[in-house]
């Protein structure tokens, strides 16, 4: 789970909308530090702001030494590709030695063409060893500063959050928290998950729990989905649960991720924005009988809490028939019987979705078709969708999964005022 790997499948014929706005070099991966120039010792960023990019777009950055001090001209020193659509992307390129004096080029590959070459210079003298003490002897002449062996080259590509290597620093390998001498069974007996040491219960119910501390949260969640989900199925319930839980937590998310695993759960791995700063959220989801399970994971300190994810993942194992037993046993259904008269006015060319929350909490709602729409409907109230015809979708949850609704699919017509009620 540590290394995430998107792999883009080649078609034989692609047109792509793709376009590099900019590329600069800079001494820093965010580009705030422009140049052309750079000392000896410095780290060279490559930094490109790629537009209208499918998630099959490729940006590749090839090194060279177009002449320096001791070097062959036009040396190749290293390459790197990315894929995916990703707006903002750093090549870097480290040298543990100091870099020859003289010219070098960075040429920026858009989908195997060359779109762009930046050249840049490097500045300086290479270091002299003083002599201890003035002697007869000739003065030594410095030896022309070499380029590195491959070996000694480090190089980093990175989009949005991600920050650059750096060799200067040794990397950090972080340990996993201690945990608790005994992993924490949900009192439904439905999941079980080892808990670090210091994270406290801040929420529970009879099918979901969270334990967070001042960095990160984990926890687990599970509905009855009443019937056994297709593939695409699956993927709806998806696309309506991340909104309404990101929404919760963040100003604006983006979903890196999206893999089905050996066992067949479905990773999904996401970065967001928040007032309090960035973070990551993963997520698990994965059915077993009738049963969904969804466990979460999010931190502001990722990497660090990474070996401790990795561990709770591990350890995490779900009772599909305990959950079965804790699910209330008439489970929310939604229902459509005839509207009553006198009907809600429906505008001109529309249908109207009618939705009745009858549940004493929030419910969320997620309405997938021609039109897209969700809303959070408060406790014994009602909400009015404004639909253009055609056939829907839609998903729902309150939160903590107490109510759920997966995948109901209903067509309107044009003047037709569609109830929904949820019991």
């Amino acid at each position: 789970m540590a290394v995430l790997v998107l792999i883009a499948l080649a078609c034989g014929f692609n047109v792509s909308t793709a376009n590099i706005q900019e590329a600069n070099m800079a001494r820093d991966a965010e580009g705030s530090q422009p140049t052309t120039t750079f000392e000896q010792n410095e780290t060279f960023y490559a930094v490109v702001e790629l537009a209208n990019a499918p998630d099959d777009t490729t940006v590749k950055a090839v090194w060279t030494i177009i002449e320096a001090d001791g070097e062959d001209p036009n040396q190749q020193l290293w390459e790197d590709e990315v894929t995916g659509s990703n707006a903002d992307i750093n090549f870097s390129l480290s040298n543990d030695q100091l870099w020859p004096v003289g010219q070098y080029k960075v040429e920026v590959y858009l989908n195997d063409e060359l779109d762009r070459t930046l050249e840049f210079e490097v500045e300086g003298e290479a270091v002299v060893e003083a002599e201890p003490e003035p002697t007869a002897t000739p003065t030594p002449v410095a030896e022309p500063t070499t380029t590195p062996a491959e070996s000694e080259v480090e190089r980093s590509t990175a989009g949005d959050s991600l920050a650059a290597d750096s060799v200067e620093e040794p990397e950090v390998e972080y340990e996993p928290l201690p945990f608790e001498d005994e992993p924490y069974t949900h009192p439904s007996g439905a999941f079980t998950f080892a808990l670090p040491e210091g994270f406290e219960g801040v929420s529970g119910d009879a099918t979901s729990v969270i334990f967070a501390d001042d960095r990160s949260s984990v926890g687990v969640l599970f509905i009855d989905a009443g019937e056994v989900l297709t593939d695409d199925e699956m993927e709806a319930f998806i696309d309506g649960f991340l909104p309404s839980f990101m929404d919760e937590i963040s100003d604006e998310y983006e979903v890196l991720v999206q893999e089905v695993q050996p066992d067949d759960s479905i990773y999904v791995g996401t970065v967001y924005d928040a007032a309090s700063g960035p973070g990551d959220a993963d997520f698990f989801f994965e059915q077993r009988s009738t049963v969904i399970f969804v466990l979460f994971f999010v931190t502001t300190a990722y990497e660090e809490m990474g070996p401790t994810w990795d561990e709770i993942i591990s350890s995490y194992k779900v009772d599909a028939d305990a959950a079965l037993a804790a699910v209330p046993a008439t489970p929310p259904t939604p229902t459509s019987p005839p509207p009553p008269p006198p009907g809600p006015a429906v505008p001109a060319g529309k249908g109207l979705m009618v939705f009745n929350n009858n549940t004493d909490v929030d419910f969320v709602v997620d309405v997938i078709g021609p039109t897209n729409d969700s809303k959070v409907i408060p406790p014994k109230s009602t909400q009015q969708f404004t639909l253009d015809p055609g056939h829907y979708t839609i998903n729902g949850h309150s939160p903590g999964g107490r109510y759920a609704i997966n995948a109901y699919q209903f067509d309107i017509a044009a003047g037709q005022a569609f109830p929904i009620n949820l019991n």
